[in-house]
This record gives structure tokens, sequence and C-alpha cells, in this order.
């Protein structure tokens, strides 16, 4: 796989803010797409929608949850003046990728969207561990072994 060496420090306050409005707009455009499409709900098996809606809500809890654990060093792009080990982050390092890809599984299972889940294979998920990937460059960078111990105790 051919990955992009992407210098995010060198990029220009407008190319951040791009970044900051078309990373999030990646997420929403299947959601839009299963909501103005036919939908299959459960695909085709209504008894799972409501284990999928669950599967959503809870993947929107985490994060929810991730983004008030992190407050005002909440970025689109990598990069962290502090290391956040409390609230949700004890347990997990990217708390707000594990919740998308969760909040996206769930409603675009429980619709039953073909197209979404497949978007989400191809587009999110390579996305976020991109952006994982990234951002733990840019701690272990920042905070070496500390981030490293870190690390250790939490899950992705």
């Amino acid at each position: 796989m051919i990955r992009p060496m992407v210098d995010f420090k060198s990029l220009s306050s407008n190319q951040r803010f791009a970044l900051s409005v078309f990373v999030p707009l990646l997420y929403f455009f299947p959601l839009a797409v299963a909501y103005f499409f036919p939908k299959n709900f459960g695909f085709g098996y209504s008894a799972f929608v409501p284990v999928f809606l669950g599967i959503g809500g809870m993947g929107t809890g985490i994060w929810i949850w991730g983004m008030v654990s992190l407050g005002k060093s909440l970025a689109v792009l990598p990069g962290s003046e502090v290391l956040k080990t409390q609230g949700i982050y004890r347990f997990f390092r990217h708390p707000i990728y594990v919740g998308i890809n969760l909040t996206l599984f769930g409603l675009l299972a429980a619709c039953g969207s073909v197209f979404g889940m497949v978007y989400m294979a191809v587009v999110v998920v390579p996305l976020n561990l991109y952006r994982a990937r990234e951002e733990e460059k840019a701690l272990l960078e920042k905070f070496g072994d500390s981030y490293r111990e870190y690390r250790k105790k939490t899950l992705f």
C-alpha cells in the first residue's frame, strides 16, 4: 500500500482548514447516501436492526466521550500539547476513531446499506487507520517513552 507522507506542520492555515472540513464530510457522506437511497433494513433481517442500532449508539457514546475527554485538545489534524490518559483514553488511544467506526457500522448495517458498508471498508476504516498512525508518530515524537508506556496499557 502506498502511503502519502504529509507533513501536517507545513500546511498553510487554509489547507489545514480545508482538511478540517473535508475529513468530517467523508464520515457524513455514507450516512447521507443511506438516508436518501432505498433501504433493506438489517439486510432483510429486521430482528437485527435493534442490535445494529445498539452498536451505533454505543459507538456514538464512545465517540462523544472521546471528544469530551480531549476537550480543547480536539483537532482534526495530528499533534497535541498534552498526552491525554484520562476518561476513555484510559482504555483506548483512539476512541474517536473506534466510535466513528462503530457508529457508522451500526447505522449503515441497520439501514442495510451495501454502498455504505463498502464505502466504510474502502474509505472510512483505511482513513482512520492512516490518521491513527500519523497521530501515533506525532505523539511518539513529542512524548517518547511516556507514550510508549501508555501504548502498552491501552487498546487501539
